[in-house]
């Protein structure tokens, strides 16, 4: 039990909200952009949910494994957050620039 509670208090809170925000705001965005240029899929949004969602936030929950076994790592789990939420923010900006939202390079 004290595993989990390690991992839990690793990856939840304000760092895996935050995480969910950005993935639904790029999922929607993506959604958006596809639709005005007239390539929407119904399978893209699998491949969206396979790709962005399974790689970043499985990588996240992978980490957060790895540091509630070696507390050591747990420095790592943040970083990983600041960097998915960096990699997100740039997601969403650039499909933001593809709406016609001017967007600082």
């Amino acid at each position: 039990m004290d595993f989990i509670n390690q991992f839990i208090a690793m990856v939840n809170g304000a760092k895996l909200i935050t995480v969910l925000v950005l993935i639904t705001i790029d999922f929607v965005l993506g959604v958006v952009v596809a639709v005005k240029e007239g390539q929407f899929q119904l399978s893209k949004i699998g491949n969206f949910l396979n790709t962005s969602v399974l790689y970043f936030v499985g990588g996240y929950f992978l980490l957060g494994i790895a540091a509630a076994f070696e507390p050591q790592l747990a420095m790592l789990v943040t970083g990983a957050w600041l960097a998915l939420d960096a990699s997100m923010i740039g997601f969403i900006l650039s499909k933001l620039k593809k709406l016609g939202v001017p967007v600082p390079e």
